[in-house]
């Protein structure tokens, strides 16, 4: 996990998690598919005997863990928790699959993540209090497990590379004032993750801004890549770019570049302008920007001749 350089995380997931999961057969059960699911990554020779295996765990949890998830309240226990995040990692991991289907935007992980924080922010504070084997966990990524309002979350820096993409083409968009909000967070959160690849912020760090991003986008934001809005794809194209660099685990290789080019094949022809950058990105694995017409590399903004329309 992106956390796990951190020693009271690592001993979390390598001790705590292990003994909770002998009290939740469904956080077992999800232990048992990733531990399938790895192997898998590390022998692919076995992977086509390895996936009915962890298929069959997930069944079994979904059965047992969705009927309690339903019904939060405060006496959500700390297996459930956890098996929620693994979950999300878990739905992640399901995106490198071979797949012969047409391409589908990513929003079972867009949903299951988004659903951490409604069953963590459930508990938070009792969690805290009672000094949970989950604070390592929770307190290495407070942004996400805390209510927050916007103003607390947004990037107010200097540089604002991305806000073209709130400006392109309003006219495809029902953007009213609610849509143009939920659109802004995503902006925001991009931009503060564009910052830390440029300063240079350790890769642990970085994968833990990406796997970030559902559990606070507003709601309506994954409605939106649901219905295949553009804007929203295009901003999902973005987010699994700069992740690109940093996708060297198990749970992530290849993800990045499947996505973008992903997202590209489904997108209006008016919109293919927008994906320049984050198809080299996704192809380079680096977040420089190339300016095809001055023939030069510099670590700056998306260049206008990537992102704009002619």
């Amino acid at each position: 996990m992106s956390s796990a350089q951190v020693d009271s995380v690592r001993e979390m997931w390598g001790v705590s998690v292990p003994q909770l999961a002998f009290e939740y057969e469904p956080l077992l059960h999800t232990l048992l598919a990733l531990s399938a699911a790895h192997r898998a990554t590390l022998l692919p020779q076995e992977a086509s005997s390895l996936r009915p295996v962890y298929h069959g765990y997930i069944d079994s949890v979904i059965r047992q863990h969705r009927p309690v998830t339903a019904n939060l309240d405060n006496n959500v226990t700390e297996a459930v928790c956890i098996n929620t995040v693994l979950l999300s990692l878990y739905t992640l991991f399901l995106r490198s699959e071979p797949s012969t289907a047409p391409y589908e935007a990513p929003v079972m992980w867009l949903s299951l993540s988004h659903g951490i924080r409604l069953v963590l922010k459930t508990v938070y504070n009792q969690l805290i209090t009672e000094n949970s084997a989950l604070c390592p966990l929770l307190q290495a990524q407070p942004a996400i497990w805390k209510t927050a309002d916007r103003t607390q979350r947004a990037y107010n820096g200097p540089m604002k590379p991305f806000q073209f993409l709130l400006s392109y083409r309003q006219e495809d968009d029902c953007m009213d004032s609610a849509a143009v909000t939920v659109y802004e967070e995503g902006v925001d959160y991009l931009e503060r993750f564009y910052i830390a690849v440029q300063r240079g912020e350790p890769d642990h760090v970085l994968r833990r801004m990406f796997i970030g991003f559902p559990p606070v986008v507003p709601r309506p934001f994954i409605s939106f890549v649901a219905e295949k809005r553009p804007r929203a794809l295009v901003i999902m194209a973005y987010l699994f770019a700069l992740v690109k660099q940093f996708d060297d685990v198990w749970w992530l290789r290849g993800i990045p570049e499947r996505e973008v080019r992903g997202i590209n094949s489904i997108l209006p022809a008016e919109w293919k302008h927008m994906m320049n950058w984050p198809l080299r990105i996704a192809s380079t694995g680096t977040t420089y920007s190339e300016d095809v017409d001055e023939v030069s590399v510099s670590m700056t903004y998306p260049v206008a001749s990537d992102v704009h329309a002619s």
